[in-house]
Protein backbone atom coordinates (compact mmCIF):
# COMPACT_ATOMS: atom_id res chain seq x y z
CA UNK A 1 0.00 0.00 0.00
CA UNK A 2 1.41 3.40 -0.97
CA UNK A 3 2.07 6.23 1.47
CA UNK A 4 -0.55 8.37 -0.28
CA UNK A 5 -3.20 5.67 0.05
CA UNK A 6 -2.41 5.24 3.74
CA UNK A 7 -2.62 8.99 4.35
CA UNK A 8 -5.94 9.18 2.52
CA UNK A 9 -7.35 6.36 4.58
CA UNK A 10 -6.32 8.15 7.76
CA UNK A 11 -8.12 11.30 6.66
CA UNK A 12 -11.24 9.37 5.70
CA UNK A 13 -11.19 7.67 9.09
CA UNK A 14 -10.82 10.97 10.96
CA UNK A 15 -13.67 12.59 9.07
CA UNK A 16 -15.98 9.62 9.55
CA UNK A 17 -15.26 9.58 13.29
CA UNK A 18 -16.02 13.28 13.62
CA UNK A 19 -19.27 12.82 11.72
CA UNK A 20 -20.10 10.05 14.17
CA UNK A 21 -19.50 12.38 17.12
CA UNK A 22 -16.00 11.31 18.18
CA UNK A 23 -14.49 14.30 20.03
CA UNK A 24 -11.03 12.72 20.10
CA UNK A 25 -11.00 12.86 16.30
CA UNK A 26 -11.77 16.58 16.50
CA UNK A 27 -8.76 17.06 18.79
CA UNK A 28 -6.67 15.12 16.29
CA UNK A 29 -7.65 17.49 13.50
CA UNK A 30 -6.60 20.48 15.58
CA UNK A 31 -3.26 18.90 16.50
CA UNK A 32 -2.60 17.86 12.91
CA UNK A 33 -3.32 21.24 11.30
CA UNK A 34 -2.83 23.79 14.09
CA UNK A 35 0.64 24.87 12.98
CA UNK A 36 -0.19 24.97 9.28
CA UNK A 37 -3.34 27.02 9.84
CA UNK A 38 -1.42 29.57 11.92
CA UNK A 39 1.24 29.91 9.22
CA UNK A 40 -1.33 30.41 6.45
CA UNK A 41 -3.23 33.08 8.39
CA UNK A 42 -0.16 34.90 9.71
CA UNK A 43 1.26 35.18 6.20
CA UNK A 44 -1.81 37.26 5.35
CA UNK A 45 -2.66 39.24 8.49
CA UNK A 46 0.84 39.63 10.04
CA UNK A 47 -0.62 39.96 13.50
CA UNK A 48 -0.19 37.30 16.19
CA UNK A 49 -3.31 38.19 18.14
CA UNK A 50 -5.48 38.23 15.02
CA UNK A 51 -3.86 35.00 13.85
CA UNK A 52 -4.85 33.27 17.09
CA UNK A 53 -8.44 34.49 16.83
CA UNK A 54 -8.78 33.52 13.18
CA UNK A 55 -7.20 30.11 13.84
CA UNK A 56 -9.88 29.39 16.42
CA UNK A 57 -12.53 30.59 14.00
CA UNK A 58 -11.07 28.36 11.27
CA UNK A 59 -11.30 25.23 13.39
CA UNK A 60 -14.79 26.18 14.54
CA UNK A 61 -15.94 26.35 10.92
CA UNK A 62 -14.05 23.20 9.90
CA UNK A 63 -15.36 21.06 12.73
CA UNK A 64 -18.88 22.36 12.35
CA UNK A 65 -18.91 21.39 8.68
CA UNK A 66 -17.35 18.01 9.37
CA UNK A 67 -19.96 17.23 12.03
CA UNK A 68 -22.68 17.97 9.49
CA UNK A 69 -21.00 15.78 6.90
CA UNK A 70 -20.50 18.68 4.48
CA UNK A 71 -17.10 17.45 3.28
CA UNK A 72 -18.01 15.00 0.53
CA UNK A 73 -14.41 14.00 -0.21
CA UNK A 74 -12.83 13.22 3.17
CA UNK A 75 -9.44 12.58 1.55
CA UNK A 76 -9.33 16.29 0.66
CA UNK A 77 -9.48 17.29 4.34
CA UNK A 78 -6.05 18.97 4.25
CA UNK A 79 -6.96 21.17 1.32
CA UNK A 80 -10.31 21.96 2.91
CA UNK A 81 -8.71 23.13 6.17
CA UNK A 82 -6.17 25.27 4.30
CA UNK A 83 -8.94 26.83 2.20
CA UNK A 84 -11.01 27.76 5.26
CA UNK A 85 -7.94 29.30 6.94
CA UNK A 86 -7.03 31.32 3.87
CA UNK A 87 -10.59 32.56 3.39
CA UNK A 88 -10.81 33.60 7.04
CA UNK A 89 -7.63 35.66 6.71
CA UNK A 90 -8.64 37.28 3.43
CA UNK A 91 -12.10 38.14 4.73
CA UNK A 92 -10.54 39.79 7.78
CA UNK A 93 -8.23 41.92 5.63
CA UNK A 94 -11.05 42.97 3.33
CA UNK A 95 -13.24 44.04 6.23
CA UNK A 96 -10.41 45.96 7.86
CA UNK A 97 -9.54 47.71 4.61
CA UNK A 98 -13.15 48.57 3.91
CA UNK A 99 -13.61 49.94 7.42
CA UNK A 100 -10.52 52.12 7.12
CA UNK A 101 -11.58 53.51 3.76
CA UNK A 102 -15.06 54.27 5.04
CA UNK A 103 -13.47 56.25 7.86
CA UNK A 104 -11.48 58.25 5.29
CA UNK A 105 -14.53 59.41 3.38
CA UNK A 106 -16.73 59.71 6.46
CA UNK A 107 -19.90 57.96 7.47
CA UNK A 108 -23.20 59.54 6.48
CA UNK A 109 -24.80 58.44 9.73
CA UNK A 110 -21.85 59.30 12.01
CA UNK A 111 -22.53 61.47 15.06
CA UNK A 112 -19.28 62.28 16.91
CA UNK A 113 -20.75 62.90 20.36
CA UNK A 114 -22.81 60.16 22.10
CA UNK A 115 -25.00 62.92 23.51
CA UNK A 116 -24.71 65.79 21.01
CA UNK A 117 -26.21 69.20 21.64
CA UNK A 118 -28.37 70.93 19.05
CA UNK A 119 -25.40 72.47 17.23
CA UNK A 120 -23.64 69.09 17.03
CA UNK A 121 -26.78 67.52 15.60
CA UNK A 122 -27.12 70.27 13.02
CA UNK A 123 -23.49 69.90 11.92
CA UNK A 124 -23.86 66.12 11.75
CA UNK A 125 -26.90 66.47 9.49
CA UNK A 126 -24.96 68.96 7.38
CA UNK A 127 -22.08 66.54 6.90
CA UNK A 128 -24.50 63.74 6.08
CA UNK A 129 -26.15 65.84 3.38
CA UNK A 130 -22.76 66.78 1.94
CA UNK A 131 -21.62 63.16 1.79
CA UNK A 132 -24.70 61.98 -0.06
CA UNK A 133 -24.77 64.99 -2.37
CA UNK A 134 -21.12 64.57 -3.27
CA UNK A 135 -21.62 60.92 -4.23
CA UNK A 136 -24.64 61.92 -6.28
CA UNK A 137 -22.56 64.49 -8.17
CA UNK A 138 -19.95 62.00 -9.36
CA UNK A 139 -20.15 62.13 -13.16
CA UNK A 140 -19.83 58.40 -13.79
CA UNK A 141 -22.95 56.39 -12.98
CA UNK A 142 -20.80 53.32 -12.57
CA UNK A 143 -18.56 55.13 -10.05
CA UNK A 144 -21.63 56.18 -8.07
CA UNK A 145 -23.00 52.64 -8.08
CA UNK A 146 -19.68 51.13 -7.01
CA UNK A 147 -19.30 53.60 -4.13
CA UNK A 148 -22.84 53.13 -2.89
CA UNK A 149 -22.76 49.35 -3.12
CA UNK A 150 -19.27 48.91 -1.68
CA UNK A 151 -19.16 51.55 1.05
CA UNK A 152 -22.79 52.14 1.99
CA UNK A 153 -24.53 48.85 1.15
CA UNK A 154 -21.34 46.95 2.10
CA UNK A 155 -21.70 44.44 -0.72
CA UNK A 156 -18.88 42.05 -1.59
CA UNK A 157 -16.39 43.07 -4.28
CA UNK A 158 -16.87 39.83 -6.22
CA UNK A 159 -20.64 40.30 -6.37
CA UNK A 160 -20.31 43.87 -7.62
CA UNK A 161 -17.77 42.83 -10.27
CA UNK A 162 -20.08 40.04 -11.42
CA UNK A 163 -23.15 42.28 -11.61
CA UNK A 164 -21.33 45.05 -13.50
CA UNK A 165 -19.30 42.72 -15.71
CA UNK A 166 -15.93 44.13 -14.64
CA UNK A 167 -12.65 42.60 -13.49
CA UNK A 168 -11.14 43.06 -10.04
CA UNK A 169 -8.48 45.32 -11.59
CA UNK A 170 -11.16 47.49 -13.15
CA UNK A 171 -12.97 47.57 -9.81
CA UNK A 172 -9.83 48.77 -8.01
CA UNK A 173 -9.26 51.47 -10.64
CA UNK A 174 -12.88 52.64 -10.30
CA UNK A 175 -12.58 52.79 -6.53
CA UNK A 176 -9.34 54.79 -6.78
CA UNK A 177 -10.76 57.30 -9.27
CA UNK A 178 -14.07 57.57 -7.47
CA UNK A 179 -12.47 58.17 -4.07
CA UNK A 180 -10.13 60.77 -5.55
CA UNK A 181 -13.04 62.64 -7.10
CA UNK A 182 -15.14 62.15 -3.98
CA UNK A 183 -12.49 63.77 -1.77
CA UNK A 184 -12.10 66.70 -4.17
CA UNK A 185 -15.83 67.38 -4.15
CA UNK A 186 -16.12 66.83 -0.41
CA UNK A 187 -13.37 69.34 0.39
CA UNK A 188 -14.91 71.84 -2.01
CA UNK A 189 -18.32 71.45 -0.35
CA UNK A 190 -17.00 71.67 3.20
CA UNK A 191 -14.85 74.69 2.45
CA UNK A 192 -17.55 76.57 0.56
CA UNK A 193 -17.90 79.83 2.58
CA UNK A 194 -21.67 79.75 2.04
CA UNK A 195 -21.89 76.49 4.02
CA UNK A 196 -21.36 75.70 7.67
CA UNK A 197 -17.89 74.63 8.76
CA UNK A 198 -15.77 77.37 7.11
CA UNK A 199 -15.30 81.03 7.95
CA UNK A 200 -16.61 83.34 5.28
CA UNK A 201 -13.93 85.87 4.40
CA UNK A 202 -14.60 89.19 2.73
CA UNK A 203 -12.33 91.52 0.84
CA UNK A 204 -12.70 95.28 1.15
CA UNK A 205 -15.85 95.13 3.29
CA UNK A 206 -16.18 96.73 6.67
Amino acid sequence: MSVVSTANEELVDIVSRITAGDSTAEDEVIRRYERGVAVIIDNVVRNQSVTEDLSQETFRIVLEKLRRGDLRQPESLSGFVCSVARNAAITHIRRAKRSNLREEIGSADHIPDPAPNQLDQMLARERSEIVRQVIGELKSERDREVLFRYYISEEEKNQICSDLGITRTQFNNIIYRALTRFKELYVRKVCDPDRLGCDKTTSGDT
